[in-house]
């Protein structure tokens, strides 16, 4: 399994995929503001960055943070299903 891609719906199962994705969509354009091919970071407000600029900033800067985000998104996806 080292090496492979697993889709979303592999991992979390098909029922909660798409709302996941939704999630992580809205996470992405909360933290990411796109000039014409230059990324400026909405968490810090610094900028611009490459695409691979601007990962490795998130990885190295806002890492906590991105964890906290999914984190908090999961937790809000998994009550919807429950009720």
């Amino acid at each position: 399994m080292i090496g492979q891609k697993r889709s979303l719906e592999d991992t979390v199962g098909p029922a909660i995929a798409p709302m996941l994705e939704k999630s992580f969509e809205k996470i992405a354009l909360s933290i990411a503001r796109d000039n014409g091919g230059t990324f400026w970071c909405r968490l810090c407000d610094r900028g611009p960055f490459t695409k691979r600029g601007f990962y490795l900033h998130l990885i190295r800067v806002h890492y906590r943070d991105l964890e906290y985000l999914v984190e908090e998104e999961l937790k809000r996806a998994l009550e919807v299903v429950r009720r």
